[in-house]
């Protein structure tokens, strides 16, 4: 039972280890709570895994730790920064005939500089420490990604006010330059 044990202990750990890079290091496999059904939860995941699972093959390679992907209800958003145009027209043709996408967002920035990454995740812990505290919204309908201080949402409101209580919350978060809305309400 010892050597068994620990083997099985030492696989579990490295299949823990190796989710954040199967999912692009940040998006969830699946989220259970929120809004959607569980077909569309798993739909979702699919389109997810799709997406890396391109990004790790051949000419896309390059791209896999430029970008993030977030998937809610078909729509997929990419995020990230990439030093060409080119690159940001790659990047959404990775998601191209995927079964279930139903639309795309490219929000791939294109910059020479650096990402202001310690910043990026200071804005996002604030966003989600106060979306989370917050009565009347429902943050696990939403998916955000802060890059170079803007904050690209994309989610479902259940109603225009939560909608409008998620956006001045991000608005009123310090170091935020600028929002780009995705989030459709019901």
């Amino acid at each position: 039972m010892g050597r068994n044990f620990l083997v099985k202990c030492v696989s579990a750990v490295f299949f823990l280890a190796c989710i954040p890079l199967l999912t692009n290091c940040s998006s969830t496999l699946a989220t259970f709570g929120d809004d959607r059904n569980r077909e569309q939860t798993l739909a979702d995941t699919e389109i997810i895994l799709n997406i890396n699972k391109r990004l790790l093959s051949g000419e896309f390679r390059p791209l896999f730790f430029s970008i993030k992907v977030d998937v809610f209800a078909g729509t997929v958003m990419l995020t990230g920064t990439v030093p060409k145009e080119s690159m940001r027209q790659k990047a959404a043709r990775v998601v191209g005939g995927l079964i279930g996408v139903q639309r795309v967002y490219n929000e791939i920035q294109v910059t020479q500089g650096p990402r202001n990454t310690s910043n990026d995740m200071w804005i996002d812990a604030k966003i989600r420490a106060r979306l989370l505290a917050a009565k009347n919204i429902k943050s696990l309908n939403y998916r955000w990604r802060v890059v170079n201080n803007t904050v690209y949402i994309l989610g479902k409101a259940s109603f225009p006010t939560e909608k409008a209580e998620v956006l001045r919350i991000i608005k009123q978060t310090s170091r935020v330059r600028g929002i780009i809305d995705r989030v459709e309400v019901r």
